[in-house]
């Protein structure tokens, strides 16, 4: 939501701040300038359109409702409802595009061998076993871990920050803990996590809400509980 908030007020600058040099008087800008203008605009759309989801379906429209804000015109909306209309339809589309993305990447690992599925939904492949004495809840355990998305983009990489993570194991995400506590020290596994067994609507600062989740886990340490 916070990038939609910056989008929106560097959008609503561009067009004030193009509202208040349109006043008579004012000289022709240079080819210079009426590139860099141009420029401006190109890069705040394309970054506004990429980032926020939204999709331009009647350019007629959309490019009304620019001209009647640079030409102080009535608006054919009310302004205060404006942003929050915005992250209603954000949340909305963020939603329904994770739950495609959950769709075709379980489509995709039910095709696949190896794969084992638990009550819950999560499926996990094991490499490597790790010894003969299960990880329980209460045990606190090592991590090295590769996070990626749906759609392919890596979130945490152990191996690439040289930080290996410490938690105990009945604090982690719900289809995180369920392979834990069936793998043992040493293990390596991928867990292929649903979003309602992960983070859910909530999301977290990197994680969009109702986003699958992929886990390449290698277990360093277990510390059983005394």
């Amino acid at each position: 939501m916070k990038k939609i908030v910056v989008l929106f007020t560097c959008l609503l600058m561009l067009v004030c701040g193009a509202s208040f040099g349109q006043g008579k008087g004012t000289a022709r800008p240079s080819a210079v300038e009426d590139t860099i203008q141009y420029s401006l605009g190109v890069y705040m759309m394309q970054q506004f359109f990429a980032k926020t989801g939204f999709v331009v379906n009647n350019p007629a429209l959309f490019t009304k409702a620019i001209n009647d804000v640079l030409s102080n015109k009535k608006l054919m909306v009310d302004p205060e409802k404006v942003q929050a209309r915005l992250f209603q339809y954000q949340a909305t589309f963020q939603k329904e595009k994770n739950k495609q993305l959950e769709k075709i990447l379980f489509d995709k690992v039910r095709a696949e061998k190896g794969f084992q599925v638990l009550t819950t939904g999560v499926y996990f492949s094991v490499q490597k076993p790790g010894s003969a004495v299960k990880i329980t809840t209460k045990d606190t355990v090592v991590l090295n871990v590769i996070i990626t998305l749906p759609e392919g983009k890596e979130i945490e990489n152990s191996e690439k920050s040289g930080s290996s993570y410490m938690t105990l194991v009945g604090e982690v995400i719900p289809g995180l803990r369920d392979v834990l506590v069936r793998v043992g020290e040493g293990a390596i596994f991928r867990a292929i996590i649903p979003a309602a067994q992960a983070y859910d609507e909530t999301g977290t600062a990197t994680i969009p809400p109702h986003s699958a989740l992929i886990y390449d886990v290698a277990v360093v340490s277990v510390k059983a509980k005394k």
